[in-house]
């Protein structure tokens, strides 16, 4: 077992081994919650950021930029944003 202590501005160091075995590296995020009495923690996969794109105005309809086809994942992430943006 690996104890810690939580200073006066709730930080903590996470042992090495800890660090080690779930592959954690600087700048990665984990989520944290309290479950059934423990503490727990779990790496988040890095998102990529969605394109922010200045649409462009032809024959007064908004079109993409020549070239750009974006995937159901970029749909479907910017439609994500948009709802959260509300």
């Amino acid at each position: 077992m690996s104890a810690t202590v939580l200073r006066e501005k709730r930080q903590t160091t996470l042992p090495v081994e800890v660090v080690e075995a779930a592959g954690l590296k600087p700048n990665d995020q984990v989520d944290w919650r309290f479950q059934d009495g423990e503490i727990r923690g779990r790496k988040l996969e890095p998102v990529r950021p969605i394109p922010r794109l200045k649409p462009l105005r032809v024959k007064g309809r908004l079109r993409p930029p020549d070239g750009f086809k974006p995937s159901r994942q970029i749909i479907a992430a910017a439609v994500r944003a948009d709802r959260d943006d509300r």
